[in-house]
């Protein structure tokens, strides 16, 4: 088992434990299979890692640097991105709401930190 970072995350690989939000509720269970809408998922509830089966735990060295506010903003922006895709851009009122979701997606990531586990 080891905790692998979400990029690094890839569709087949199977949790070793629940996938959890800040709040503790279950996001995806123990011995599920990842698929890519999973991945997806996770990127949307700002899950940074999870513990899989079958992997070698990363040493600090391997693991990955923590991500700048710049880093977790565009990242923000991207999830948003995929949430606004159908939806007009230049009405003042959805500017305004894809603002307002990318503060809180980015909040919760730097919040949140690692609660993949």
């Amino acid at each position: 088992m080891g905790i692998i970072t979400i990029d690094k995350l890839t569709p087949g690989m199977t949790l070793a434990l629940p996938v959890k939000d800040r709040g503790g509720r279950v996001i995806l269970a123990a011995g599920q299979e990842l698929t890519e809408k999973h991945l997806k998922i996770l990127r949307m509830w700002g899950i940074t890692q999870a513990e899989v089966i079958g992997t070698v735990p990363q040493t600090p060295a391997e693991q990955e640097a923590p991500k700048t506010d710049t880093d977790i903003q565009l990242e923000a922006e991207q999830i948003v991105q995929e949430l606004f895709l159908h939806a007009g851009e230049t009405h003042p009122a959805i500017q305004e709401l894809r603002r307002l979701a990318v503060k809180r997606v980015a909040a919760r990531m730097t919040q949140g930190g690692s609660h993949g586990n």
